[in-house]
């Protein structure tokens, strides 16, 4: 088997505690055959190898999202703008955000609820070489309740045995996972500091999910919700809030407490607090002054972007690190494609190192979507799912957005939009 090594002046495994020093990873065909010491390479690898070096850098696993919605734009319209495209302009924007997130360095994504057929087309396109675009784990439309968040993507269900029939319909359609709207959120007419199913009828669908071998994770941006989503037994929590009724949100330690003795992931999808509306007021205010209404945003997503690191900071506190997950919600109002840096950025910035972090995005993120056999770290025989960085994300986790090479599948990226074949 003809073989490539890729050296740089680190290797991140995402396994281990400490990078290894001008590290190496041999590639045999789509997989990992070897990673550690350049120095250690197998000389029967070596001997017929291709070698590629890349100076300055450092090689990591592809980036796991563990939350994403690719047929939204991602262009700061409210969700009713966005629920107005038909499915071919959702589609077409799905086929470039998917582009932008793998050039990103993000390999694998999972998409967290979508209107109908389209991201099981978009994964069904990716997955033939039509498009290019990271692996994809599809929940398709997400359950809600009637008029709940995200009803306008057809999954509505109300009742445990209208969930348990939803959920049942949606693996038979191929849903890699299960999406369940636990709390009102976005969506005009819902409420995102009230929970929105009680817990047996979350548990009707958890239960079922689980029966047909599907994780499940839960949008919860209500404390109760996160109650009563836990006391269900669901895989993981998006968002996780803490938020009361009157829109406030206060951390709620007993809650932390059950997501720590159920073993509960959490994808906080801390970019999803104004991250972006706070760069680019930042890149505005460098050039004029802000106006009032910028001014008025830009303090907005300060409050909540620092009330939900406090919050993280406590989970860090409780030792809930090893659990907690990348998630970028990108493709909602003005949350970006291409820039799963954010999250490390902001999980670092609420006290994570930042090798936690990368782990957080990587063989965490991997594990909590069930594909940890296949993804997330770079060991022999898993795949060749790779990011080489400039620079030293341990030093500075900002270069963790600065790519220089993605690898898919043992095959490097194009560095432009192309469409395979």
């Amino acid at each position: 088997m003809p073989y490539t090594i890729l050296l740089a002046d680190r290797l991140i495994n995402g396994r281990d505690d400490e990078a290894v020093p001008e590290g190496a990873v041999v590639i045999g065909g789509e997989h990992v055959a070897w990673a550690g010491p350049a120095a250690a390479v197998p000389a029967a690898m070596a001997d017929s190898a291709t070698t590629r070096r890349f100076p300055g850098c450092s090689i990591l696993p592809g980036f796991v999202d563990a939350h994403t919605h690719f047929t939204l734009f991602a262009d700061g319209r409210p969700y009713q703008d966005m629920a107005a495209e038909p499915d071919g302009v959702m589609l077409l924007a799905g086929v470039r955000n998917a582009w932008t997130h793998l050039a990103a360095g993000v390999t694998t994504a999972r998409d967290n609820g979508c209107r109908g057929a389209n991201g099981f087309i978009l994964r069904e396109a990716i997955n033939r070489g039509i498009v290019a675009g990271p692996r994809l784990l599809v929940a398709g439309p997400p359950v809600t309740p009637t008029g709940g968040h995200f009803h306008w993507c057809d999954g509505t269900a109300d009742g445990e045995d209208e969930l348990r029939r939803q959920v049942r319909h949606l693996v038979s359609q191929g849903a890699d996972h299960i999406k369940i709207m636990a709390s009102g959120g976005g969506t005009i007419g819902t409420d995102p500091g009230r929970p929105c199913y009680a817990t047996e009828e979350l548990r009707s669908a958890i239960a079922a999910a689980h029966d047909l071998g599907k994780l499940t994770t839960a949008h919860c941006r209500a404390g109760e919700a996160m109650r009563r989503a836990i006391k269900a037994e669901v895989d993981c929590i998006e968002h996780g809030e803490f938020m009361d009724p009157d829109g406030v949100m206060r951390f709620d330690e007993r809650i932390a407490q059950q997501m720590a003795d159920r073993g509960t992931y959490l994808s906080p999808t801390l970019q999803a607090s104004g991250w972006d509306t706070i760069l680019r007021c930042r890149r505005i205010s460098e050039s004029r002054e802000l106006t009032m209404q910028e001014a008025r945003e830009l303090s907005a997503a300060e409050r909540e972007t620092e009330a939900r690191l406090d919050q993280i900071s406590k989970l860090l506190d409780m030792g809930l690190g090893g659990r907690i997950i990348a998630g970028t919600d990108a493709g909602c109002y003005d949350f970006s494609f291409g820039h799963i840096d954010y999250a490390l950025h902001l999980m670092v910035a609420a006290g994570m190192s930042p090798m936690a972090a990368i782990k957080a995005a990587t063989s965490v993120a991997a594990q909590a979507c069930g594909v940890g056999a296949e993804v997330g770290s770079l060991e022999p025989g898993k795949v060749a799912d790779i990011a080489v960085t400039r620079g030293d994300p341990l030093a500075d986790i900002d270069h963790s957005g600065e790519m220089e090479a993605v690898f898919k599948r043992g095959a490097q990226v194009s560095p432009q939009m192309h469409f395979p074949g």
